[in-house]
């Protein structure tokens, strides 16, 4: 059978053109333009700014620019080599549309020429608006422009297979919008130009097109790379979806025996820094019908900002295979009282798409969502991934952890993948809303529950301050160190004068010089222990050179790889080498480096690695709060406003004081032990004026606040982040259980960043604080005998997650997590207590779907304390228990809860405090 793209078909497209190109030249004829017979590598101008001497009747040249696009549009199909100019600080309100083929070797371009601003075309915000609309093009490349108020940006619309070579660099579009669902504000009849373009949803950069039918091998453009695209106030900055209405849901798209991830190939999108997508807030970046592509060195922040019926989230996900999103950003997906709100929605028909080592902070809803949902037959969710990511307070709001199932398609044929080496900051992490994690393999994930100041994600923590957050940028001339030059306007680390050695946000390059290893490097603050992850892949958008060398070291001393030095071949773009580090011990003052060098050429070895560092253990330190996201982190915000509005520095907590007395407070529940914890260790930045600020305290028998409970630390003023280390023990009040802390930075009125708050010191840090009361840590998918953490669990006693099939339908006291205990085993804790009278309070269901009843017996130090067991009622609701007072020692001693019925009988024990 004839393919339906036929030659006969191809003709008389052929024919329809040129009737249509050679009534557009008679057209020209009328009004008086003429049009030369154009040679291939030609350059065409154009410039409608005064005293530009244009003309849509000249030649086109420096001398002579055209003045709109109309000799544009009737040019006809452009040729190898062609490069349409566009002036730099000119605007045009007119819609651009191209045709033609360049060849690998000679491609066509629109760009820009002159200085200033790059060109602009801002349109009339009409849903029939295009800004440039290219038809069937191979090898075009689109460059230095800004794209406005069109309902799609830059169009490239494709209805015949096997094109190639697509390239856009340095893209700006906003207020793209008007179309969603191709409806014109997402209501209404379906708008025809839009259902003629195939445009969804409006995108400021949009691959689209028609098909009818192909095979499975076909595809319509191949060899698509972005780099440097910006966007703001769009529906979708970029968006590729080959799939017409209805198709969405279809698992055999133009008969091609698959969801038609063939359709766009070979994809990189590289640097996409967009935020505030704030129309009707679908998505910001979608991505559908694409095979073998990557995300990489992107930053998508404040994303689907506003309620919508069919749900929010910044990354929506549908017909792919073999994707990557890797070394990238998503932050603040906000609360709208939406479906979703997460970051990364694996929507429909993925399958091997992959989220790795990238930050997920501050969304409403969970970093990433794994779907199968009902009515849409065939769909499946397999082999995905989600490694080595850093997840801060994610799912808060709505109640779910970072990663969150839902299989409501089929529960027997479940959602497949693998959840490994993720660094979580959260009380939750794995979320089963329906169907269960039962078909992912979920290893090595870490939950910390100290505090999301012990982490440091490399991009997020970049800055132009040596040493800020931790970091410094430096490169080593084959004997020492030294610190690199930053250079404000292109963003960068070089030494003073030189292009190379260059560390940026999310790139580095080596030196020339074998030698020559350029690195990114993290300083310990304080002794602990750390993880540590990375991935490190080409960024340069060239399988050219011959690849680089990597490598991480330790006070100089190599700790990856084992052996020899990590290769990184030319043209790995896509997959690059991860590395995972635990159990690191470091030293305050240890320095990590992530380096790379020349493999003996220098040439194209920009690389991509956003490495993370996160402390796990930090004996040293009573507290930590980073305050991630800009977020206060559980202390109230008194004389003064926070803000986490774009551009304020989501790493630290944003103040502005409208008085004399900005201060902050933390809870009434510290228990810190003044004795052995004596530093407060306060980083921060001052705009003011101001010179002294004061920290606040009070205790356990001291429960008032004064003045005489205040130590003052002298401010720099008019200062950036500074580091101030303030002796609590100066003050003779320090004494016994410190409660509460309040932090003064600044005693005027203006601006000032808190960038963390740590309270330190040696020995048994902690009076009378009980760790993990809601079992939370670690997180359990289903269930889960002896787990490693602050309670040690004996013989058939563990964590288990509630709503799930070992706790049927029963939910926890708290959170999402109960400990369980089965017949005569038990649950423990050693606490640092001070000397006198303590109680325990504790929450105790009975598991209702399975076994026999349980009660429970309380001992501290293995001598029992209640005289009659704690039972729980037979219903499986929770009950809340006190138990009888005891008397400690100042020091450790050991709480333990045992069951006391042999056999299949468990108890759920939850929300564990002492007094």
């Amino acid at each position: 059978m004839q393919d339906p793209f036929n030659e006969d078909e191809d003709v008389m497209k052929r024919r329809m053109i040129a009737a249509l190109a050679a009534g557009a030249l008679a057209a020209l004829a009328l009004t008086g333009i003429s049009q030369p017979a154009w040679a291939t590598n030609t350059t065409f101008y154009v410039n409608n700014q005064t005293g530009s001497n244009c003309s849509d009747t000249g030649p086109a040249s420096l001398a002579q620019p055209w003045c709109t696009f109309t000799p544009i549009n009737s040019h006809g199909a452009f040729e190898p080599g062609d490069q349409i100019l566009l002036a730099k600080g000119a605007t045009w309100n007119q819609q651009m549309n191209l045709s033609g083929s360049g060849t690998s070797t000679s491609g066509i371009s629109v760009s820009a020429y002159g200085s200033g601003a790059n060109p602009k075309i801002s349109r009339n915000g009409s849903v029939d608006d295009r800004g440039i609309k290219l038809v069937d093009g191979d090898y075009w490349s689109f460059s230095h422009l800004e794209v406005a108020n069109a309902a799609s940006g830059i169009l490239a619309f494709y209805d015949t297979k096997g094109h190639n070579g697509l390239s856009f660099t340095d893209i700006y579009v906003h207020d793209i919008k008007g179309l969603i669902y191709f409806q014109q504000d997402g209501a209404g009849a379906q708008v025809p130009s839009a259902i003629a373009d195939n445009v969804r949803n409006s995108s400021g950069i949009q691959i689209t097109g028609k098909h009818t039918t192909f095979s499975s091998t076909d595809y319509f453009i191949k060899g698509v790379r972005m780099d440097d695209i910006s966007g703001d106030h769009n529906l979708n900055t970029v968006g590729i979806d080959m799939l017409g209405p209805g198709e969405q849901v279809t698992s055999n798209v133009g008969s091609s025996g698959g969801a038609g991830a063939n359709m766009v190939q070979n994809v990189v999108i590289n640097h996409l820094a967009s935020h505030d997508d704030n129309w009707q807030c679908d998505e910001a970046l979608r991505l559908f019908t694409v095979k073998h592509a990557v995300v990489m060195n992107s930053a998508l922040n404040n994303e689907a900002p506003c309620w919508n019926v069919g749900g929010t989230t910044a990354v929506i996900l549908g017909h792919l295979e073999d994707v990557s999103i890797v070394n990238s950003m998503f932050t603040n997906v906000a609360h709208t009282g939406s479906n979703d709100e997460d970051a990364i929605d694996f929507e429909i028909f993925n399958n091997n798409v992959r989220a790795q080592n990238s930050l997920f902070e501050n969304t409403a809803g969970s970093a990433m969502s794994f779907l199968r949902l009902g009515n849409r037959p065939g769909d499946y969710s397999t082999n995905n991934e989600s490694s080595s990511n850093v997840m801060i307070n994610n799912g808060i709001p709505q109640g779910f952890g970072p990663i969150l199932v839902l299989n409501l398609a089929d529960v027997a044929s479940p959602i497949t993948g693998t959840i490994k080496d993720n660094i979580n900051v959260n009380t939750n992490f794995l979320f089963d809303q329906s169907g269960g994690f039962g078909g992912f393999s979920t290893t090595n994930n870490q939950t910390l529950s100290n505090g999301s100041g012990n982490v440091y994600f490399s991009a997020a923590d970049f800055s132009g301050t040596q040493g800020l957050n931790g970091w410094s940028y430096q490169s080593f001339d084959g004997v020492n160190y030294s610190n690199l030059v930053y250079n404000a306007a292109s963003e960068k680390w070089t030494p003073s004068g030189q292009g190379t050695p260059e560390i940026t946000q999310f790139d580095q390059h080596p030196g020339t010089s074998a030698a020559n290893w350029v690195a990114r490097a993290w300083t310990a603050p304080s002794t602990g222990t750390v993880s540590l992850r990375g991935r490190i892949l080409k960024s340069d958008n060239a399988a050219l050179g011959n690849g680089i060398l990597a490598r991480i070291t330790k006070n100089g001393s190599q700790i990856w790889p084992a052996s020899g030095t990590q290769t990184i071949a030319a043209g790995d773009e896509y997959t690059g080498v991860g590395s995972v580090l635990d159990n690191v011990a470091v030293n305050a003052g240890d320095v990590i480096r992530f380096e790379t060098s020349a493999n003996g050429d220098s040439s194209y070895d920009k690389a991509s690695w956003t490495p993370s560092v996160a402390y796990t253990s930090r004996p040293s330190q009573a507290y930590n709060w980073g305050f991630n996201g800009g977020h206060e982190a559980g202390w109230n915000v008194y004389g003064a406003t926070s803000s986490t509005a774009p551009g304020t520095d989501l790493s630290a907590l944003n103040l502005t004081s409208t008085g004399t007395d900005p201060r902050i407070e933390s809870s009434n529940q510290l228990h810190i032990d003044a004795a052995s914890a004596s530093t407060v260790t306060i980083r921060m930045s001052n705009a003011t004026s101001s010179t002294t600020g004061r920290i606040y305290f009070t205790t356990a028998s001291s429960t008032g606040t004064s003045e005489s409970k205040a130590v003052p630390f002298t401010v720099v003023p008019n200062s950036g982040y500074t580091t101030y280390t303030v002796n609590m023990a100066s003050n003779p009040l320090w004494t016994g259980e410190v409660m509460w802390l309040r932090v003064d930075p600044i005693d005027t009125a203006g601006a000032t960043n808190i960038d963390s708050v740590v309270v330190s010191g040696s020995g048994a840090l902690y009076a009378n604080r009980l760790l993990d009361s809601g079992f939370e840590d670690p997180s359990a998918n289903f269930y889960t005998y002896q787990p490693a953490g602050v309670w040690q669990f004996l013989g058939n006693a563990g964590v288990q997650r509630s709503h799930s099939a070992f706790s049927g339908t029963q939910g926890a006291a708290e959170g999402q997590q109960t400990a369980f205990i089965q017949g005569t085993d038990s649950a423990k804790q050693t606490l640092n207590l001070s000397a006198g009278a303590h109680t325990v309070t504790f929450s105790v269901a009975q598991r209702t779907n399975n076994g026999g009843a349980q009660a429970l017996d309380f001992y501290v130090d293995g001598t029992k304390i209640n005289t009659s067991v704690f039972t729980p009622p037979s219903g499986g609701a929770f009950q809340s228990f006190t138990s009888p007072s005891f008397t400690t020692t100042a020091g450790a001693h050991t709480i333990q809860f045992t069951g006391t019925n042999v056999g299949d009988n468990t108890a759920f024990l939850d929300k564990v405090t002492i007094q």
